[in-house]
């Protein structure tokens, strides 16, 4: 069963459509188990979901590409992509920057998901242009971590 109905999956190509600039990778960080065996600690609730969504977004337009990796089976490209944890989804624009997400992007995440991408396709933001400023001043790598609940 799709995750997205048919008149969402509509507006998200219409967006898309107007939005998208650039070519957008996302690169998903995740677990297949093969034949379905799962491996004690290795189990990952919302692995498949996440995979299925981003199927389903990457299905609405040629802009956006996925790279899949195996937590599991490629544990040097997670290292490298600085990943610990499943699943993680990260949107890497034309200038390689990425924002982050782990876990299953639903409920009220699911448009930041968007947003997050058509950011990535046009290298712009909605801040102010003084925040901008102040911004361009911090000399030093900054990790911004929100959590959320499931809703």
């Amino acid at each position: 069963m799709p995750i997205l109905r048919t008149e969402d999956a509509e507006a998200i190509r219409f967006r898309f459509d107007d939005e998208l600039d650039a070519d957008v990778q996302l690169t998903l960080v995740t677990h297949n188990p093969i034949g379905g065996l799962l491996i004690p600690g290795r189990e990952c609730d919302t692995c498949q979901s996440t995979q299925q969504a981003v199927d389903e977004i990457t299905a609405l337009t040629s802009k956006i590409s996925v790279e899949t990796v195996d937590f599991y089976r490629e544990p040097e490209r997670a290292e490298e992509l600085d990943v610990e944890r499943i699943p993680a989804l990260i949107v890497h624009g034309p200038s390689g920057d990425g924002v982050r997400f782990f876990g299953f992007p639903s409920g009220y995440e699911f448009p930041l998901l968007l947003d997050a991408i058509v950011r990535a396709s046009t290298n712009e933001s909605d801040l102010e242009a003084s925040t901008v400023e102040s911004l361009s001043e911090i000399d030093e790598d900054v990790h911004i971590k929100v959590f959320v609940t499931p809703t």
